[in-house]
């Protein structure tokens, strides 16, 4: 039985706000063009996999691998229990880019389609949820809210996502090669909030105040895109007092900053992963300065639409 055509999940960046979101303040981020695709086809086996091509990626649902673990919570949730799933990623796989909300974004798109299910937002971002779960165990639900969204947003955790008509913004993404898990580092501040409660809990809501400030300068008709550097540089500093940074990331900050960005931090969890600069002008300039500390990169645009 055949059921769907393609459903995709985007990928995201975090522009500012990332760790304060888990404890209920803001936090501002953007769909990127790139994410995970995936075709469902339901079928009368008992088999239910999944292949995804771009990370060389094939798993059954009873695997001891978290991506089987969200197939199977994905089925699970929509009553499905034989299906064959193939897709395709250009998002690159823990890198804090929302991978895994892409994935289980398009998952459950794919899946809910091919069993003639009609979901709203509330409802497959519940479900995609319970699948993220299963790679970070606490996750704020901002991946989720961008992968299935699109665009621009002003994210908190219990309220939801508030959406922001923004135009499109140009940044760079720098990869810094270095694996690094969403878990781990949201346990990092939890284990740092309960030895210093009083000074974690004022970074935290000064990141969230960031994201409010950064969020008001992306919806202005004309960008202040050094002011908005500025706070990436400032929640850069905070995210590496709060023990989420690492030696490769703030090299690549300061690299940046060198080579002429107006600000740049790191984005997603933390520990590894990716950083985003601002510089517009000497995007190739700070390009060649990260690749020139091994690294690499690439630009782009965050908040294109879903």
């Amino acid at each position: 039985m055949t059921a769907t055509g393609s459903s995709t999940g985007h990928g995201k960046v975090i522009l500012v706000g990332e760790h304060a979101a888990v404890y209920g303040h803001p936090a501002l981020a953007g769909a990127l063009a790139c994410g995970v695709t995936l075709t469902a086809t339901l079928t009368d086996a008992t088999d239910l996999t999944l292949h995804i091509g771009g990370w060389d990626l094939r798993v059954n649902a009873g695997d001891d691998h978290p991506v089987a673990r969200a197939l199977a919570t994905v089925a699970g949730a929509l009553d499905v229990t034989a299906a064959t799933i193939e897709g395709a990623a250009d998002v690159p796989p823990a890198a804090g880019l929302g991978s895994s909300a892409a994935l289980a974004v398009a998952l459950t798109r794919a899946l809910a389609a091919a069993t003639g299910r009609a979901l709203d937002d509330a409802a497959l971002e519940e479900i995609a949820n319970r699948a993220e779960r299963c790679f970070h165990g606490n996750p704020s639900g901002i991946d989720v809210a961008i992968a299935n969204r699109g665009g621009l947003g002003l994210y908190r955790r219990g309220h939801g996502l508030v959406a922001i008509a923004a135009a499109p913004l140009p940044v760079l993404i720098g990869l810094s090669g270095q694996p690094r898990s969403t878990a781990a580092m949201v346990a990092r501040v939890a284990q740092a909030r309960a030895a210093r409660p009083a000074a974690v809990d004022a970074e935290l809501e000064a990141l969230g105040a960031a994201a409010t400030c950064a969020a008001a300068l992306v919806a202005a008709p004309a960008v202040d895109l050094s002011a908005l550097g500025e706070l990436f540089t400032a929640a850069h500093a905070r995210l590496s007092g709060l023990g989420v940074s690492a030696p490769i990331l703030d090299a690549m900050v300061a690299a940046a900053a060198a080579a002429g960005a107006c600000g740049a931090k790191l984005t997603g969890g933390g520990g590894g992963g990716a950083v985003i600069a601002l510089a517009p002008g000497r995007e190739d300039a700070v390009l060649a300065a990260w690749r020139a500390m091994g690294t690499d990169g690439f630009v782009t645009r965050v908040g294109v639409p879903a």
